[in-house]
């Protein structure tokens, strides 16, 4: 173990960044931020290894003719970092990055996926694979599908047409004809 004097100059092993030792899962945390600096703040902290976001509309006027468009954050003052990394508070702080950060009392809150996603607007967890799930379902033009409903229920054809909500296909035996959409299931997806 190493000694020290009062007054000695200890040199430092390494400086200190914007975070420390790895977390077991990253955490959503709110800063607040000097207003009109979120885009700036979220640039420096996504250049430190830290996803940071802030939602966004944009607004559109025109002057003498010309059309002018411009981003504005939502909500003024505050930026959503997702840490994957311990973050070092008094450093982002010092750098002038943040201003402050959401907390109960002195421990500084996390905020949950689904929060931070409502709040940028995004679709949550459960309506994305819902839409992915009907994305890789769509039967399209080209596709081998079976007939789950009428009079050829089971058969396996080929879609030659799909136009508003309605599919032309034809049977591997040559017999065309016209469905509903929900009446078909894709035959390569299980």
């Amino acid at each position: 173990m190493m000694e020290y004097r009062i007054g000695q100059i200890v040199p430092f092993e390494q400086s200190r960044g914007v975070t420390g030792g790895r977390l077991a899962r990253p955490r959503w945390h709110a800063l607040t931020v000097r207003s009109g600096k979120e885009r700036a703040t979220c640039e420096h902290l996504k250049q430190k290894g830290v996803h940071a976001c802030f939602p966004e509309r944009e607004k559109s006027w025109v002057i003498r003719g010309k059309r002018h468009q411009r981003k504005y954050p939502v909500i003024a003052g505050i930026v959503y970092a997702k840490f994957k990394h311990e973050p070092n508070w008094d450093i982002l702080k010092a750098r002038n990055l943040i201003t402050g950060v959401f907390s109960y009392g002195v421990t500084p809150i996390a905020l949950p996926d689904a929060i931070v996603r409502a709040v940028m607007g995004l679709p949550s967890r459960e309506e994305e694979l819902a839409q992915a799930r009907a994305d890789l379902l769509r039967v399209r033009v080209g596709d081998r599908a079976e007939v789950a409903s009428g009079p050829l229920a089971g058969a396996v054809v080929d879609v030659r047409k799909v136009e508003k909500g309605r599919v032309w296909f034809e049977t591997l035996t040559g017999i065309k004809g016209e469905t509903s959409l929900p009446r078909l299931v894709r035959k390569d997806v299980d």
